[in-house]
């Protein structure tokens, strides 16, 4: 969702730096300046951003296109977290019907807090269901390891 934020950020800066009787301006520094966020935020082009955005989503299976489910292992061994990660996934996959994705598993974006080293699996899929029977089933039954904690969480707004 970084190109929405993106978009959202440039349009609000914007909009303050034209506010009264001074006109404003507006700098932005970026590698990418082709990106339709950019261009889009330039011409205050909300539809055109949308669009693309929605293409772009559909294209890769995000949301509103597809369901995401995020499992994030955290503890202070980063190999341990890995490793149990990797064997949930191994478990995991035979189990999931071939409309879902499997990505993973990778460090998380914020992949160390206070610590503990966290990694991610994501699933993707056109509904729901398809991934959380046969994650329900395996995740209460599995042996996690008392120094290894998982959360999961089911569209997430956020990765991190």
């Amino acid at each position: 969702r970084a190109a929405e934020r993106t978009y959202q950020l440039l349009t609000q800066v914007a909009g303050r730096a034209g506010r009264g009787d001074v006109v404003g301006e507006v700098i932005v520094q970026t590698f990418s300046p082709q990106h339709w966020a950019i261009q889009s935020a330039r011409r205050l082009d909300y539809e055109t951003f949308a669009d693309q955005e929605l293409a772009f989503r559909e294209e890769l299976m995000y949301p509103p296109h597809a369901h995401l489910v995020c499992i994030t292992a955290k503890g202070k061994s980063e190999r341990r977290v890995s490793w149990c990660l990797q064997q949930f996934a191994d478990q995991l996959q035979p189990r999931l019907g071939k409309g879902v994705i499997l990505s993973g598993p990778a460090p998380a974006p914020l992949a160390r807090i206070k610590g503990h080293f966290r990694f991610q699996l994501v699933m993707r899929a056109a509904q729901t269901r398809e991934i959380t029977g046969p994650l329900k089933t395996l995740l209460f039954n599995y042996p996690w390891p008392p120094d290894v904690q998982v959360a999961t969480d089911v569209d997430a707004v956020s990765m991190g």
